[in-house]
């Protein structure tokens, strides 16, 4: 058995800085980088000076592959799906950043692949292993809340005109707007712990950034349980980030998620609590975080080296995870694009979204 992870990463951009940041921390264990890829040859030059190994231009070109484990993707969003089908193909475990693809169709395709392949096709949903959110996990799971009556996700982040004029951010092709790029992570949330979701009704505009896609959405979700679910997200709220928050409504109790990435309780009520019980939760279950990426990459990295070095190809979040909460991101888009109540199917899509120039 190998007894380190050899690591390829496509994409030094602005999420590698956050990765980059983490590896220096010493807390990922079981790995090392052996080759990295951008078409930037600066942000080549820069890395060089952190970490020592070889550099491409080209993700193709086979002495950046040949020797790695894991493919790690962190490009631009729109070219995620051709660089994973790229290495699955050539039978390469895949680590990528959300969104996997910018439709469905085609995550469900590399997930199909990935198991042809007998590979791993893992998707960064980070924020399923913050400990706030595995708590709320844990507590629906055992029913404590009862019946819900209410889930509400708010998204209050701070992007500047500057973050949308390089050639992808905001563009229907590559990215999408606050749904499909800052939201995507709290839709995952709200899927994977309360859904399944049977519609939802969504309204979209641009209030401050200039982009082809919104800045600003607010929806209505039904899921299959009866209960409601409310959505606010911008990345139009000024000066800094604010919050990313989850509330839930229960016949037994409410709980708040807060924080810029979901990372403490804010509000822990339940009926017949014992005294200091909420006191206790949130100090056991919250994290400070330094900005919206949180600290849940460190959790998941370690999760998938040590399935890979146990030559397992089932990720902590798998490509058909992906593909569900890729339908959900489309059903609000094409709720705001028709004016209309949209139902949750598998071939649903926004006319714009991944299509769009």
């Amino acid at each position: 058995m190998k007894k380190k992870v050899r690591v390829g990463i496509v994409g030094l951009g602005r999420v590698f800085e956050h990765y980059l940041k983490l590896f220096k921390s010493k807390k990922i264990k079981n790995y090392q980088i052996v080759s990295l890829c951008d078409l930037d040859y600066k942000r080549s030059n820069n890395t060089k000076k952190i970490i020592n190994t070889k550099f491409y231009k080209n993700y193709k070109d086979s002495n950046f592959y040949k020797e790695i484990d894991l493919a790690i993707i962190l490009t631009v969003s729109g070219t995620h799906y051709e660089i994973c089908k790229f290495f699955l193909n050539k039978k390469i475990n895949v680590l990528c950043e959300k969104p996997l693809t910018m439709t469905p169709e085609k995550s469900l395709e590399l997930y199909k692949l990935a198991k042809k392949k007998q590979v791993m096709c893992g998707v960064v949903f980070q924020n399923r292993f913050n400990p706030s959110i595995e708590l709320i996990r844990k507590s629906i799971d055992k029913g404590i809340f009862g019946k819900i009556v209410n889930v509400s996700v708010s998204l209050l982040w701070c992007r500047y005109q500057e973050y949308y004029n390089d050639n992808w951010h905001g563009r229907w092709k590559t990215d999408g707007g606050v749904l499909n790029q800052q939201l995507i992570h709290h839709l995952d949330i709200m899927r994977w712990i309360f859904g399944p979701i049977v519609r939802v009704s969504c309204t979209t505009t641009k209030r401050l950034n200039k982009l082809e896609a919104e800045d600003t959405a607010s929806a209505i979700v039904e899921f299959s349980n009866g209960s409601l679910g409310n959505i606010v997200a911008t990345t139009a709220a000024r000066p800094v980030d604010l919050q990313a928050s989850l509330s839930i409504i229960g016949e037994k109790g409410i709980a708040i998620v807060g924080g810029i990435a979901m990372n403490q309780i804010k509000v822990w009520k339940l009926i017949n609590q014992k005294k200091n019980e909420e006191a206790k939760v949130k100090r056991q279950n919250s994290q400070k975080v330094l900005n919206g990426y949180g600290l849940s990459h460190i959790t998941y990295l370690n999760k998938v080296f040590k399935l890979i070095l146990k030559n397992k190809t089932k990720p902590p979040v798998d490509a058909f995870e992906a593909y569900l909460t890729s339908i959900f991101v489309h059903s609000l888009y094409k709720s705001s694009e028709t004016s209309k109540w949209v139902k949750l199917n598998s071939g649903l899509r926004s006319k714009k979204l991944g299509f769009k120039n």
